[in-house]
């Protein structure tokens, strides 16, 4: 069974429970009476209203969340309505059921799944749904998944999203019908973008965990790559949990094969991914990979991850072929806005690694990493103003910059600043055993 933090992904994926709605209880008068809230009303005080009325309270349960008193009241409400022979009441509890995925209980739950049937067999769609999902779950019925898939198809045919979604699924993973990938597909044609990668997913880990029969890896990952289509990161997701075993079958190599999907698409944290497991082989064309993938990630702006990435291999491997590579994707990352790439690419103008030395240039990097908040870049351009380098020496901006890095928590600030506070911190950086480390060393450690 498949795991996950929505309230319910597909009917056909759940062995579902028809939900009791709890009722909440009554706001009190100020006289010791009970007061109706929307929200909040017995079921005694819903059977003293209009129809009209509980239409109203039933319509605001589409949209309302299954745990809250809305919810409950408006399932309750619109049975009964639809126990007093209301159509729309009926019409609107399948859409209601439908939607949330939820059954009904209660004694008059056999009434009102007739009702159901009644207004399904005169082609409404969300009542063909409801019926499906009952025959589905085995809510007040057996247990019985072919008729759930002709009741699906039915919904579907007359254009339910919905059902086309339950209905691929059923294609997809042969629940209830002959199992054709090509079938599953075509019913997905229309449904939206959101509904669709939802459902590919679902089948994905269907054939991947063998719930619904033999497992078929192979096909999963025709899925789930297909949902990658419409957002990358949902590969990498899956991979993720392959990798880990979450959903109780572990495939490295299945997620290996996403991860470079994911990467292939865009996905910036499985380009990530892929760098990281690249970069510490000493074979230059898997460097040169690394530095590849460094450098498409590191063009989301906010992964500075992938940045970091990058100022790491410049650290490590000054005299590498692959630096022209790491220095012109440092480049593209701080041209997409990722701030943390200047404080690689000040690195390489300081010690003229890559490129022609010019301190000047790398304090100007630096000043902007250190405008946009980023500690390192503070505690490097420090440096700079206590030695001089690059910009004319001023202790007190050193010393300022400095505090506000260890203010941040950034590691090597408090030693840096203690020395710049001592009576000798205006003689020349070399006199300082300490400060000369820090301004050697390399920040990025």
């Amino acid at each position: 069974m498949i795991k996950t933090t929505h309230i319910v992904i597909l009917s056909c994926l759940m062995a579902g429970t028809a939900i009791a709605a709890p009722v909440a209880a009554p706001v009190k008068q100020e006289n010791g009476g009970e007061a109706a809230t929307p929200s909040g009303s017995s079921p005694a005080q819903l059977r003293a209203m209009s129809t009209a009325r509980l239409l109203k309270l039933g319509d605001a349960a589409l949209k309302a969340k299954v745990d809250t008193p809305a919810f409950s009241t408006g399932l309750n409400a619109l049975q009964i309505a639809s126990s007093r022979g209301d159509r729309v009441a009926t019409r609107l509890l399948a859409k209601v059921m439908a939607r949330h995925e939820v059954g009904i209980e209660g004694a008059n739950r056999g009434k009102i799944e007739s009702k159901l049937r009644y207004e399904a067999m005169r082609g409404a769609s969300s009542s063909v749904l409801a019926v499906a999902g009952m025959y589905d779950r085995g809510e007040g019925v057996p247990v019985d998944v072919s008729k759930a898939a002709q009741w699906y198809l039915w919904a579907a045919r007359v254009g339910n999203n919905r059902a086309r979604a339950h209905v691929a699924y059923a294609y997809g993973t042969g629940r209830g019908v002959e199992r054709s990938e090509e079938a599953a597909l075509k019913w997905l044609d229309d449904v939206n973008d959101g509904r669709t990668r939802m459902t590919l997913v679902e089948i994905g880990w269907a054939l991947a965990t063998g719930i619904e029969g033999s497992a078929d890896m192979p096909a999963a990952l025709r899925y789930f790559e297909r949902a990658a289509q419409i957002k990358p990161n949902v590969a990498y997701q899956v991979a993720m949990d392959l990798e880990r075993g979450t959903n109780g079958v572990q495939d490295r190599a299945a997620a290996g094969h996403l991860i470079k999907v994911a990467a292939d698409r865009g996905d910036s944290a499985a380009a990530t991914h892929l760098a990281n497991m690249l970069a510490g082989s000493d074979k230059i064309e898997d460097q040169r990979q690394a530095v590849q993938w460094y450098t498409l990630a590191a063009q989301d702006k906010e992964n500075v991850a992938a940045a970091q990435g990058l100022s790491r291999l410049l650290a490590l491997r000054p005299k590498s072929d692959v630096v022209p590579d790491i220095v012109a994707g440092l480049e593209k990352a701080a041209s997409a806005g990722n701030q943390e790439a200047l404080i690689g690419l000040a690195q390489a103008y300081a010690d003229g690694t890559g490129v022609a030395a010019a301190p000047e240039k790398a304090a100007s990097l630096l000043q902007q990493a250190a405008d946009a908040g980023i500690p390192e870049a503070k505690y490097r351009l420090g440096l700079m103003y206590k030695s001089g380098t690059g910009v004319d020496a001023d202790l007190g901006k050193a010393i300022e910059l400095m505090s506000s890095a260890q203010e941040s928590g950034f590691p090597l600030a408090a030693v840096a600043l203690s020395s710049m506070m001592e009576p000798t911190a205006t003689s020349s950086v070399g006199d300082q055993p300490v400060q000369k480390e820090a301004e050697t060393g390399n920040a990025l450690r």
